[in-house]
Formats: structure tokens, C-alpha cells, sequence
């Protein structure tokens, strides 16, 4: 049986351009007859590679909020021989065949919003714009000017908008979309996403109000946007869109509160700035040549996840961040790589069978207990 579907037929370039079809389609239905070519799978292909990030972003969007919905189409390309379509204008059934060898429809843009809309609910309807009977070079060309002319709402728009309604039910709102009305918009984010390792945890300047009634003060802001900002610097493709940061920054800091749960509390030196900013530049610059090789895929987070807990924190003893350190100035760019320093050689002494400490001047002689 074919999928069937009342759409809406235009060309906007009459009589060069594609013949256009706008329809409904639940997103199970959508996934089941279009396919997706990913760039390093197959030659000719042209969509990028699957991400996970992006798809948890969206499903995990569509959950927090009931009123959440994602109005932008999808763009397919459609190949239905001998199909010509009414008169432009028209209204008329477009039928697509259940077919899987191969499928009739590819997705040109979109894969990421079908794919986390098909995960909340496959019987969500999402709308699809298809391009029918295109050619080839049309599909490329599609998708090369749809990606390459994307570009972000500045921030000072948002903050515009946000005063023509009622703040804080905008900001609550934004926050499941992983945006923020703040300057400081990462921070904000890792702070009110009931998904982060700090949620409700970073110490904000100025007096708590009721919102923060189950606030446990764990961090700064400033230890978390200069976190941010080592990973982001390294310009990673798997990096490249702000989902996917925050999610892998989501990764690395619940391997690590789950490997030394105990040293979650507001006076480990795990959590203080130094601490915070040194981990996480030690891990990045762990996972970096992995990336580079394509062995591992940062916007995955269950691979990031194990590849963190089994080849870096495995080798490191939380026994480090209880210790006094021989560090003057600690907070600064060069005492954050001290503290990077300081991994490394807890890393080299544990992989040669040696204790943790041995030849750590960083950790103070007197305090050393075994």
C-alpha cells in the first residue's frame, strides 16, 4: 500500500525550477520512505553525518514542553516516474510507494528533526516540502545553499523579543530549547537543563530568590564558561553546533561525577575552578587525536561516555584532588596548565605500575600517605 498524502503543488520558477509538493506526514511514516545518504558512508551522498546530539536535543525539546513544536519543513527530493503533478496551485494526492529497495524519498534537509520527532512520537506530524523528480545536481544544490546560508539569531534579538512577553515564561520556554536570555548563555543552560551533572548547582552573584529554595552552590559561573571555552576552541566538526558541545560537556562531567561521586561537595578541589578548567582540557586534549582519526564520534555520547571512564579516568586517582597542591596563583591560565601537567604525570605513574604520586612536586610532600 502507498503512503498517501493531500498536498499542495507550486513551482516557483516556472517553467526551470523543481516541481514542489507541501504536505503532512506523521515522522514514522516520513523515515520509513525516505532515506538518508551520509557523506562518509556512500560516494555521491551529500547529508552530513548522523548525530546524536541533535537528535537527543530535539526529542528531549519535544518532552519538557507540550506546547514545544517544530514548524519548520523538512526538504525531500521524491522520485516518482511518470508522476507530473495538477496545475500549480492545486491541491491533489501524492502517492508514495512502500518501497525500501530503494526508497523513494531522500532527505535533502531535516534528518536530525525527523529522526528526534520520530523518537518522542512516530505519529507526530511534521511538515515536508517535496522536490519531485529532481535531478541529481538539483538535490546537491538544494542542500549545499540550505546549509550554507543558515545562520544564527543574534543574541540581541532574542533579548528584544523576550521583552514583548512575559520574561520568565519566555526564558522557561528557551531553556528547552537550550537557549538562554542571558549574556552568559552556556552557564544558564548547564544550570536549568534537569539533564546536566550541574543543575542547579552554579553559584550565582546576588541574593537566591524562590526558584532556588533546592540550590546546592557547587561551581562558578566563571569555571564553567572557561570549561566551555577549552572545548570549543578546538574547533571539532563533531563540536560544531552548540547542541552537541553541550551535550558532550554533559558527557564528560557525568562520567565524572558518577567515577568519584564523593567528590561532588562545594570544597572539593574537583569542582573549584582550576579543578574544572584543568579536567576538562585534560580530557578534550585526550579525545582530540581520537576525533582526528575518526575513531571516535564526540556527538555520541554513550561511545565519549566509555571512552572517558575506561582510558582516562580509570587512570587517574581521586585521591589528586584531595591533596594540597604546590601552586601559587592557581586560577590563572598558567595554573590551570599546571593542574593539566600535574594529570598527565598521575597518568604516566599509574600506566607504569608506579603510585600516583611518585615525583609529583605538584602535590605537597607532607601530604602523602602512601
Amino acid at each position: 500500500m502507498p503512503y498517501e498524502y493531500k498536498a499542495v503543488f507550486s513551482r516557483q520558477r516556472d517553467p526551470a525550477g523543481p516541481l514542489l509538493a507541501s504536505f503532512v506526514a506523521p515522522a514514522g511514516e516520513v523515515a520509513a520512505w525516505a532515506d538518508v545518504r551520509r557523506s562518509k558512508h556512500e560516494d555521491n551522498s551529500h547529508q552530513r553525518l548522523r548525530n546524536e546530539s541533535k537528535i537527543r536535543a530535539i526529542t528531549r525539546f519535544l518532552d519538557l514542553d507540550e506546547r514545544n513544536t517544530i514548524p519548520t519543513a523538512l526538504v525531500v527530493a521524491l522520485r516518482l516516474p511518470g508522476f507530473e503533478g495538477p496545475a500549480t496551485g492545486e491541491c491533489a494526492t501524492v502517492a508514495i510507494p512502500d518501497s525500501t529497495e530503494p526508497r523513494p524519498g531522500l532527505v535533502i534537509d531535516g534528518q536530525h528533526r525527523m529522526c528526534g520527532v520520530e523518537a518522542h512520537n512516530r505519529d507526530l506530524p511534521l511538515n515536508v516540502v517535496a522536490l519531485i523528480n529532481p535531478a541529481d545536481e538539483e538535490i546537491a544544490f538544494q542542500f549545499l545553499v540550505i546549509h550554507g546560508k543558515a545562520s544564527k539569531i543574534p543574541a540581541g534579538h532574542v533579548r528584544r523579543l523576550s521583552l514583548r512577553y512575559l520574561e520568565d515564561d519566555l526564558a522557561d520556554r528557551l531553556r528547552t530549547a537550550r537557549m538562554s536570555l542571558d549574556s552568559d548563555a552556556f552557564v544558564g543552560v548547564i544550570d536549568s537543563s534537569v539533564d546536566s551533572p550541574f543543575y542547579k548547582s552554579v553559584e550565582w552573584p546576588g541574593e537566591p530568590n524562590g526558584r532556588d529554595a533546592d540550590r546546592v552552590n557547587l561551581v562558578q559561573p566563571a569555571g564553567i564558561e572557561r570549561a566551555v571555552a577549552e572545548i570549543s576552541r578546538k574547533n571539532l566538526p563533531d563540536l560544531a553546533n552548540d547542541d552537541a558541545l553541550i551535550e558532550f560537556f554533559f558527557t564528560l562531567w557525568w562520567s565524572v561525577r558518577k567515577h568519584w561521586p564523593d567528590l561532588w561537595t562545594a570544597d572539593s578541589r574537583l569542582l573549584q575552578n582550576a579543578g574544572l578548567v584543568g579536567l576538562t582540557k585534560f580530557v578534550i586534549e585526550d579525545l582530540v587525536p581520537l576525533a582526528d582519526r575518526d575513531d571516535l564520534d564526540l556527538a555520541d555520547p554513550s561511545a565519549t561516555g566509555l571512552e572517558i571512564q575506561h582510558n582516562i579516568l580509570n587512570y587517574l586517582d581521586s585521591e589528586f584532588w584531595r591533596r594540597e597542591w604546590n601552586a601559587e596563583r592557581i586560577n590563572t591560565t598558567a595554573g590551570r596548565e599546571c593542574v593539566v601537567d600535574a594529570l598527565r604525570a598521575v597518568r604516566r605513574n599509574l600506566r607504569r605500575g608506579a603510585r600516583w604520586d611518585s615525583d609529583l612536586a605538584f602535590v605537597a610532600e607532607a601530604e602523602r600517605t602512601h
